[in-house]
C-alpha cells in the first residue's frame, strides 16, 4: 500500500470515527423562540406560563426548545408525544435544583430523582392498597373528617366565607390517617401548626421557582442569606422534624402482625433491607416522601374542591342538576359512598370537565432525561430537564373542540347522558411511570367532598359580588381567595 493511499486510509478512518461521535448530535435540532443573554426567554414569558407555553407551541411545534435563564428546557404541548415520552425510562428523572430540597441519602439513592423511583412508587401503590384505597375502609377515615368539615362549615351559614381556610386541613388530616393512622381534631395546635408550614411551602416554593433557571444564583443568595431561601429551609425541616418524630413513634411501638398504617409498612421493608447495600428504603427517605404525600396529596385535592364550589357558586345551573343526582341517587340522610359515582354520571362529567377547564397542575412537574435518547425524531441529550404543559393538552381545539374556554360538563357525557365518558387524553394526574401514585385516594375525596357538601348546603357568591373564576398559579392553579355563602338546603 503505497503512502496516498495510507494517507486516504487515515483520512477516511478519522471522518467516519468523527461522525461516528458526533452524528447522533447532528440529527434534527428542535426548533424554539430565541432569547436574550443570561435571561433567555424570561423576560419575554407572562403571569400565566403554561398559555404563553401553549402560544408558543402554534409557531413552533407541539415540541420545542426553550431558553429560561441559564436552563434550556424541552417542552412537550401534544398529549401522544408526551404518552411516548413519559413511557421510556429515560424521562424518569426529576431534577435537583428546585426549591424543594431533599435529604443527602435521599439524593445518594436517587429515591426520588432516578430509575429508583419505579421501586418506591410500586412499594408506595401496594402499601396503599393494602391500606384499603378505594375500599370502605379509606372511605371511613374520609367520611369521618367531612363530617367534622360540615359542622364547621354549618357554624357559618349565611356569612361571607373564605371556604378554603376549612378546607386544607380537612384534605391534609386525610394524609395524616394513611401516613400515621390517626387524624387530629380541627383546632388541634399541632395540626394548626401543620397546615401553617405547608401553606408556607406552597407559597415560598412559587416565590423561589427562579432557583430552577438560575442554579447558580441560589449559592449566590444563600451565601448573603437570602430571606426567602434560608426560610423555605428552615420550614422544610420542621415539616421534616414533625415527620421524624412520628417515624420513632412507630418504630418504638412497631408490630409486624399489625400494620398499622404507611410508616409501619415503610418501616418494616426497612428491616427487611438493612443488608441490602444499593437498597433505597432508608428512614431519611421515608421523611421526605412523607413530607411530600403531605404537599401534593393536601394541596390538588383542595383546590379542586375549591373551584368545583366556586363554580356552583357561578353556574347555578350547574349547581341545581348535581343536587338533583345527589337527592335522586343518595338523598338527603344517607352519606355518599364512593359507589354512588356509578349512577351519578352528571356529576362526574363536571368534575372532569373542571379538572379540564382548570388545568389543576397547568405545568406538569418538571422531569429530566437519565440517558441520551429521541423523542418524536429529535435527539434529546442526557440531564434535558423537560417539562409537559397539561394546560395546552387541556386546551387543545384539535381534540376538545373550538369552545374549549369553556365550562361544559356535556363533553364527558355520552349522548344520551347516562354514562360518563373519559378519552385518555383527559389525563389530570399525568400519564406513565411517574404518573400521580395518590390519584385514587385523590378521586374518592374530591367525590365525596363534593357530593357531601352539595348534599347538605347551597352555595352562592355574597350579595352584590360576582365569582371571579379566574386562576391564581402557584404550585397549581386555584382559584382566588374569595368569600362565599353557604344555606342550609331544606
Amino acid at each position: 500500500m503505497d503512502l496516498i493511499t495510507l494517507i486516504f486510509v487515515a483520512i477516511f478512518i478519522i471522518l467516519v470515527s468523527i461522525w461516528l461521535a458526533t452524528g447522533k448530535y447532528s440529527r434534527k435540532r428542535l426548533p424554539g423562540p430565541i432569547g436574550l443573554p443570561i435571561v433567555g426567554y424570561i423576560p419575554f414569558m407572562t403571569k400565566k406560563p403554561y398559555v404563553k407555553l401553549t402560544e408558543l407551541s402554534k409557531k413552533h411545534g407541539p415540541l420545542y426548545s426553550v431558553r429560561l435563564g441559564s436552563l434550556d428546557l424541552v417542552v412537550i404541548t401534544d398529549y401522544e408525544i408526551m404518552k411516548e415520552a413519559f413511557s421510556k425510562d429515560a424521562f424518569m428523572g426529576r431534577p435537583t435544583n428546585v426549591p424543594i430540597q431533599f435529604s443527602e441519602e435521599t439524593l445518594r439513592t436517587e429515591a426520588f430523582t432516578g430509575l429508583p423511583w419505579k421501586e418506591q412508587r410500586r412499594f408506595s401503590l401496594h402499601m396503599l392498597r393494602d391500606l384499603g384505597f378505594g375500599k370502605t375502609r379509606m372511605e371511613e377515615h374520609i367520611k369521618e373528617e367531612i363530617l367534622e368539615l360540615l359542622e364547621i362549615m354549618s357554624e357559618h351559614v349565611g356569612k361571607p366565607t373564605k371556604l378554603s381556610t376549612f378546607l386544607a386541613p380537612s384534605m391534609s388530616n386525610n394524609i395524616a390517617s394513611v401516613l400515621f393512622g390517626k387524624r387530629l381534631k380541627f383546632n388541634d395546635p399541632e395540626r394548626q401548626k401543620l397546615d401553617s408550614l405547608l401553606r408556607e411551602i406552597a407559597a415560598l416554593a412559587g416565590a423561589l421557582s427562579w432557583q430552577t433557571f438560575f442554579p447558580w444564583l441560589k449559592t449566590v443568595m444563600s451565601y448573603f442569606n437570602n430571606g426567602k431561601i434560608s426560610r423555605i429551609t428552615e420550614v422544610l425541616e420542621e415539616i421534616r422534624a414533625y415527620c421524624r418524630k412520628e417515624i420513632k413513634q412507630h418504630e418504638a411501638t412497631l408490630d409486624p402482625n399489625n400494620i398499622r398504617d404507611f410508616l409501619d409498612g415503610y418501616l418494616l421493608e426497612v428491616q427487611k433491607k438493612i443488608y441490602d447495600p444499593n437498597t433505597t428504603f432508608k428512614k431519611e427517605v421515608l421523611e421526605d416522601l412523607s413530607r411530600g404525600f403531605f404537599a401534593a396529596g393536601s394541596e390538588t385535592v383542595r383546590v379542586t374542591v375549591d373551584w368545583m364550589l366556586c363554580i356552583c357558586a357561578a353556574y347555578t345551573q350547574v349547581q341545581r342538576r348535581i343536587q338533583a343526582e345527589i337527592d335522586e341517587v343518595v338523598g338527603r340522610e344517607r352519606f355518599p359512598t364512593w359507589q354512588d359515582r356509578l349512577r351519578m354520571p352528571y356529576t362526574e362529567a363536571c368534575i372532569a370537565e373542571l379538572m379540564r377547564w382548570r388545568t389543576i397542575v397547568p405545568l406538569n412537574l418538571l422531569r429530566y432525561t437519565l440517558q441520551n435518547t429521541e423523542l418524536n425524531g429529535y435527539f434529546i441529550p442526557k440531564h434535558t430537564t423537560v417539562l409537559s404543559v397539561l394546560w395546552a393538552m387541556d386546551h387543545d381545539e384539535n381534540l376538545w373542540g373550538n369552545d374549549v374556554h369553556e365550562y361544559k360538563p356535556e363533553r364527558f357525557l355520552s349522548p344520551d347522558g347516562q354514562k360518563v365518558v373519559k378519552p385518555e387524553y383527559a389525563a389530570p394526574f399525568s400519564v406513565g411511570k411517574r404518573s400521580c401514585p395518590g390519584k385514587s385516594l385523590a378521586e374518592i375525596e374530591v367525590f365525596l367532598y363534593i357530593v357531601a357538601i352539595l348534599q347538605k348546603f347551597e352555595v352562592s357568591a355574597p350579595p352584590g359580588k360576582k365569582i371571579d373564576l379566574e386562576g391564581e398559579l402557584g404550585i397549581s392553579l386555584q382559584p382566588k381567595r374569595q368569600d362565599l355563602c353557604l344555606k342550609l338546603r331544606h
